[in-house]
């Protein structure tokens, strides 16, 4: 920001500057460890963090007049900042409350694509979305972040699950009208050039974060100590719970998909009614017994009635003579 202008108007010498944050935080964190010791190492990162955001502040005042070169500095040196704070969540925090961290950044990256359409951007926060799913579909250890709550739907599990979901839904929402009209060639080689792949991919992760949630607040529910773990025995109030919630889920999802007009929101819950009804007739019901064998049925019965109606009003229906017009 401090140099003579003809430096400053370099593309090359903002994206060195950017670069320079991480070659510099291998010294100081040794510095950082030997006076100060490891309780709070994130606020290094946070303090190089803040640094990379304000000298892209200063760019606006005393930057580059060229655009190009401009543009290079905004970017790299927010990508710079994102960088940091993306290392400081694990180093300063732990267990859900890194995952919710980077959803919460991955969010903000998107945010900051749409403003300064930099590639780097969208996949940097596309790339922080996959590793929040990783961790919380496929991370057998989230299960002992926390003993069993008290009330388990408001307990740990729904902010670990449901703020994340929402970050997701938030980078889809960012994505979906200017993913395709901003792809590069090279992107259009990969992607096409229809489809929002990405946003939908970020809707998708944020689907599967509300099922997870769905399954481990009923399982929390009926764990019968204080640990959660994912139970392989038989219960019958658990399991009809789960194909009730499993239901109550296809129907959400199948009005969503018909208030928007969503092709892929209907089959999913297609897909999901179906899996609940091969649950209730090849599991639940080898299984229960008395009320919870006919609250099954009556369950599955209700379900199947109400998205027929659904499909045969809505997405079926015969057109009127005014509307054939």
């Amino acid at each position: 920001v401090f140099a003579p202008r003809a430096l400053r108007e370099q593309a090359w010498a903002w994206r060195t500057a950017a670069l320079a944050g991480p070659l510099y935080l291998i010294g100081l964190r040794h510095a950082w460890l030997e006076v100060l010791g490891p309780s709070a190492i994130g606020l290094l990162a946070l303090g190089l963090a803040t640094l990379s955001i304000g000298a892209a502040t200063a760019v606006r005042a005393r930057g580059p007049e060229a655009k190009g070169a401009r543009r290079v500095a905004m970017v790299w040196l927010t990508a710079s900042a994102a960088g940091f704070v993306t290392l400081a969540i694990p180093l300063q925090l732990s267990n859900e409350w890194i995952t919710v961290g980077w959803a919460l950044e991955a969010l903000a990256l998107t945010a900051l694509w749409r403003r300064f359409d930099h590639t780097g951007l969208k996949y940097l926060a596309l790339g922080l979305g996959s590793a929040v799913m990783v961790r919380l579909l496929m991370n057998p250890y989230v299960l002992d972040y926390h003993p069993k709550s008290a009330l388990p739907v408001l307990g740990w599990l729904t902010y670990t699950y449901l703020v994340p979901a929402v970050c997701l839904l938030g980078v889809w929402f960012l994505l979906r009208t200017e993913e395709v009209s901003r792809r590069r060639s090279w992107e259009r080689s990969i992607l096409g050039e229809k489809l929002p792949l990405l946003a939908n991919y970020a809707a998708t992760g944020a689907l599967l974060l509300v099922f997870a949630w769905i399954n481990l607040t009923i399982f929390e529910y009926f764990a019968p100590g204080s640990e959660l773990v994912i139970p392989f025995d038989r219960l019958p109030a658990r399991d009809l719970t789960l194909s009730i919630a499993w239901a109550l889920y296809a129907l959400v999802l199948l009005a969503l998909g018909m208030w928007r007009q969503s092709t892929a929101l209907r089959v999913t819950s297609l897909a999901l009614i179906l899996g609940t009804s091969g649950k209730v007739f090849l599991y639940d019901l080898a299984h229960l017994g008395d009320l919870y064998r006919v609250a099954s049925l009556a369950g599955l019965a209700i379900s199947l009635i109400v998205i027929s109606l659904a499909y045969q009003r809505f997405v079926f229906r015969r057109q009127t003579p005014e509307e054939a017009r």
